[in-house]
C-alpha cells in the first residue's frame, strides 16, 4: 500500500512504479510462499484527487504486467495505491481490488476481518473490507483525527464484529485528509507501514520506497494524519 499527501500536485508515476515493484517482489516473509505472477499479483487499484472529485482505477490483473497501470498518468496532491495478495484467489477481479469507496470515504486495507463483518461479506459475496468501510463511514461522524481514532477503537474492540482479525492496516481518504493506520494481531513483520515526511510531502507505504534514512515504521496501533510535511499521530487503545 502507498499513500501521499502533498502541498503541491505531483506526478504519480514514481508511486505507480513502486506498486509494480510491490506486486513483483513485495514483502515476502517467512511462511509466505512466492506466487506465480509475483508476490502480490491479485489485482491493484489507485485513487487520486482531481479537482473536487476522487478518481479511481482498479484491475484484477497483476500490477507488474498490466498495461492499464503502465499506461496511466496523473498529477495530484492526494493519492492512494494498493496491490493485493488475496486470501481467496477465487475472488480476484477488479471489483474486489482495493481501494473501495462509500459516501465520500475511500479505503484500502491489508488484512482480513472475521466475525460479523466477515460473515456479512461472505453472505453478500463482497470483500470483508467493503463491509468494514460501510460501518466505518456510518460511525465516523466527526471527520477528524480524534474522531477517526475513537471510531476505529470502537469497531476493533468489538470481537463479535471483527473476530480474530489478522490486521487492520488502513489507508483512509475523506475530504482533504488522508489517514494511515497500522494494527496487527499476527505476522507483524508482514503487516508493516512506514512513514516519511518533509518538504511539503507526507508518504506512507508498506515498505520504504527508497534508501532514505527518513523512513520510520509506524507503531502497532498508530494512526497518522498525513498533513503535508507535518503529520500528526495518535495511539488509540485497541485491545488485542
Amino acid at each position: 500500500m502507498i499513500a501521499f499527501s502533498s502541498n503541491e500536485p505531483r506526478d504519480v508515476a514514481p508511486y505507480l512504479a513502486s506498486l509494480t515493484r510491490f506486486c513483483a517482489s513485495g514483502n515476502l516473509v517467512a511462511g509466505w510462499d512466492k506466487r506465480p505472477g509475483g508476490n502480490h499479483p491479485d489485482g491493484w487499484g489507485v485513487a487520486w484527487r482531481s479537482g473536487d472529485e476522487v478518481r479511481m482505477v482498479k484491475s484484477g490483473n497483476p500490477a507488474a504486467s498490466d498495461p492499464l497501470l503502465s499506461g496511466m498518468s496523473a498529477v495530484t496532491d492526494r493519492f492512494i495505491g494498493h496491490v493485493r495478495y488475496a486470501s481467496n484467489p477465487e475472488t480476484v477481479c477488479a471489483a474486489n481490488s482495493h481501494p473501495f469507496q462509500a459516501m465520500g470515504v475511500t479505503l484500502a486495507h491489508n488484512g482480513t476481518f472475521y466475525g460479523k463483518i466477515g460473515a456479512e461479506g461472505d453472505a453478500r459475496k463482497v470483500s470483508d473490507t467493503v463491509v468494514f468501510l460501510e460501518l466505518l463511514e456510518d460511525r465516523w461522524t466527526e471527520r477528524t483525527l480524534a474522531g477517526l481514532s475513537e471510531t476505529l477503537r470502537g469497531i476493533l474492540s468489538d470481537h463479535e464484529l471483527v473476530g480474530a482479525y489478522s490486521a487492520a492496516n488502513l489507508l483512509i481518504a475523506a475530504g482533504n485528509e488522508i489517514f494511515a493506520f497500522r494494527r496487527f494481531q499476527r505476522n507483524g513483520e508482514y503487516y508493516t507501514l512506514y512513514l516519511k515526511s518533509g518538504d511539503g510531502l507526507a508518504v506512507v507505504a508498506s515498505e520504504p520506497l527508497d534508501s532514505d534514512a527518513g523512513w520510520r515504521l509506524l507503531a502497532d496501533g498508530e494512526l497518522v494524519e498525513l498533513s503535508p510535511g507535518a503529520p500528526r499521530s495518535v495511539l488509540p487503545t485497541v485491545p488485542a
